[in-house]
């Protein structure tokens, strides 16, 4: 039996298919998307950016692209090089502050390009403090799939097509690249009304994205997959702490019966925490050539859940935090109103936890706590990590908020209650961090905060 999105209350079929990508009728004439009325003072287009300019846009605004993504501009174009599904190219809707998009909003998005249509087009929400100083800089965002929406040179999508709140819209970014073929922008602008027999494709269903825990006063701890050895050390400080986490599993190492980690997660499990999804394999799933190859990361990482831990989950962290329209939209074909988890706190271990400067992770924890990240990326894949991992709980403690798992800070209401009887120790007054930097270094960051 094949799965559909809206079974209830089942997520998942034990034996599930894969699901064929939606069709694109070939050659499709007819409108099928009405044009609105458009608002008496917004009559005309808004152009966002010609290319003219190499670092900013028509609105006044920094346009550019991020420092590994090799670009060529030109006079009224930008031609975009792109090797990896991170990289992304961004023109602002405003000084890096919130741009209210609702004015315009039974109105299109046009873009005149050309080369290859393998790439996401994404609405970018920002925080709610309209602050690029604050962690996450970006709330969330929404996209699509350049080659639904695109036909010849242009690609028209409504603006309702993005689900965010566009009344603190802040960019217009391209990203989520699965081919290394060029891509050339010309121009982007809302439009009132599409050209005549212009087809759009109806919008998808999408997994919704997360950086930040949206219960007041909340925090959590996302742990990606480890080494074995350090599984026992973790759960120590878990039990010791009194704190549930959420643990994101790949299905390959659940299926590695010499590191044991079924059994693992089922104990996490009967204590409490929270275990999702985080592909198969761990690749850059955006990055694979088809769709089969995103379905397969998802369906063989859901079966091997019921399989071998006998539970469902709609909570996925993609690996790397890569994330595009692809993506959102097959985790939405196989499963009912998917969360996608990222993260507002990383913990950088990827990066230094086997330097000579370990330290540097408990830098960056308390970097981003302090500029407001509750939600974190961490793993247990190294020893200094694992040392560090205490430290950081009893930090958030001080600050008085509640350490839960990730679907109960997001306020869940299939989420188990949170049980504060749990926290026999709350923090009482500032924590005291003991720290190798000193300012004046360039990689100090004040953990408080505070300038």
């Amino acid at each position: 039996m094949c799965l559909i999105a809206v079974l209830s209350p089942l997520l998942f079929t034990l034996a599930v298919e894969l699901l064929p990508p939606p069709p694109i009728p070939a050659d499709f004439t007819a409108t099928l998307i009405h044009n609105y009325t458009v608002p008496r003072n917004h009559s005309t287009a808004l152009v966002v950016d010609s290319f003219t300019d190499p670092e900013h846009n028509d609105l006044g605004f920094w346009h550019g692209p991020s420092t590994n993504l090799v670009s060529e501009p030109g006079n009224g174009y930008i031609r975009l090089f792109p090797t990896d599904p991170d990289q992304n190219y961004h023109t602002e809707l405003g000084p890096a502050t919130c741009f209210d998009m609702r004015p315009y909003q039974n109105m299109y998005l046009h873009i005149v390009f050309s080369g290859s249509t393998k790439f996401t087009v994404s609405l970018n929400q920002h925080n709610e403090k309209c602050d690029s100083r604050r962690s996450p800089f970006l709330q969330t965002w929404d996209s699509i799939e350049t080659e639904r929406y695109a036909r010849g040179n242009d690609i028209y999508v409504p603006l309702n097509h993005f689900e965010i709140d566009q009344s603190r819209t802040v960019s217009i970014s391209f990203h989520g690249f699965f081919s290394e073929e060029m891509v050339t922008l010309y121009r982007v602008e809302i439009v009132p009304e599409l050209p005549k027999g212009f087809y759009v494709p109806p919008k998808l269903e999408t997994g919704k994205l997360f950086f930040h825990c949206t219960k007041p006063n909340s925090f959590a701890f996302g742990i990606d997959d480890g080494m074995p050895h350090l599984v026992q050390d973790v759960i120590k400080i878990l039990e010791e702490e009194k704190i549930l986490v959420t643990f994101f599993v790949v299905g390959a190492g659940l299926r590695d019966k010499e590191a044991n980690f079924t059994d693992v997660y089922k104990e996490m499990l009967q204590r409490g925490h929270q275990i999702a999804l985080h592909s198969d394999t761990h690749q850059q799933i955006e990055g694979l050539d088809t769709v089969k190859g995103i379905d397969e990361e998802i369906v063989h990482n859901v079966e091997t859940f019921q399989r071998l831990l006998g539970i469902e989950s709609r909570y996925f962290r993609p690996p790397y935090g890569t994330v595009g329209a692809r993506t959102r939209q097959r985790l939405a074909a196989y499963i009912k109103d998917p969360y996608v988890i990222n993260w507002s706190v990383d913990v950088e271990d990827w990066l230094w936890a086997e330097s000579k400067t370990p330290e540097r992770q408990r830098d960056a924890f308390f970097r981003d706590v302090g500029r407001g990240g509750n939600l974190v990326v961490m793993h247990y894949l190294n020893s200094t990590t694992v040392q560090y991992f205490r430290e950081f709980i009893r930090f958030v403690k001080s600050l008085n908020v509640d350490i839960m798992r990730v679907d109960q800070c997001l306020e869940d209401p299939k989420s188990p209650p949170f049980d504060p009887s749990r926290y026999r120790e709350r923090g009482t007054g500032r924590y005291r961090i003991q720290s190798n930097r000193k300012p004046g270094d360039s990689h100090y960051q004040d953990p408080t905060g505070q300038v």
